[in-house]
């Protein structure tokens, strides 16, 4: 092949596409084509995709949030400016946490007065309560969250007995 006006010359032997390398490209896209979908989907964006421990950790610095604000509550606000202040911000942290979950997919599952699925909780203890359906979420220590259409962490719930009757 002769040098065009402003190519350099070049020792690379120039790649020619003949039939073998058409052969090959064609059976390759066949070959990604035939993938089940669930297959190509899951793996499209695995890089994009948050992991489940990280969503985990997430959730654990959320739940720590939600605990110091709930203590905090509990104080006297207007005696003490600081805390005052001190729990303005880490409301602000709470939320934008939450928001962040929310971005990736990550939701909190209500539960308080739900029956008890044990796919979404994990009954940490029994009490019986007058005037609740038998075997009802009567009290959350820790939310359950789902991720798409999977629980990424199960709830931690008080529930009332099976038995229990509505008085």
């Amino acid at each position: 092949m002769p040098i065009k006006r402003g190519m350099m010359d070049s020792n690379f032997e120039r790649l020619t596409w003949d039939d073998s390398i058409w052969r090959g490209t064609r059976e390759f896209y066949l070959e990604v084509e035939n993938l089940p979908k669930d297959i190509w989907e899951e793996n499209q964006h695995d890089e994009d995709r948050p992991t489940r421990a990280m969503l985990l950790e997430m959730i654990s610095i959320l739940d720590g949030m939600e605990r110091l604000v709930s203590i905090a509550e509990s104080e006297v606000l207007e005696e003490n400016p600081v805390l005052k202040n001190w729990l303005t911000s880490i409301l602000g942290l709470q939320r934008r946490m939450a928001r962040s979950l929310e971005k990736v997919g990550v939701f909190p599952v209500p539960s308080l007065g739900r029956p008890f699925d044990p796919h979404i909780h994990e009954a940490v203890e029994i009490k019986p309560l007058d005037g609740f359906p038998p075997a009802t979420v009567v009290e959350v220590q820790e939310k359950p969250y789902r991720w798409g259409n999977s629980i990424v962490r199960v709830g931690k719930v008080v529930v009332t007995p099976k038995g229990n009757s509505v008085s």
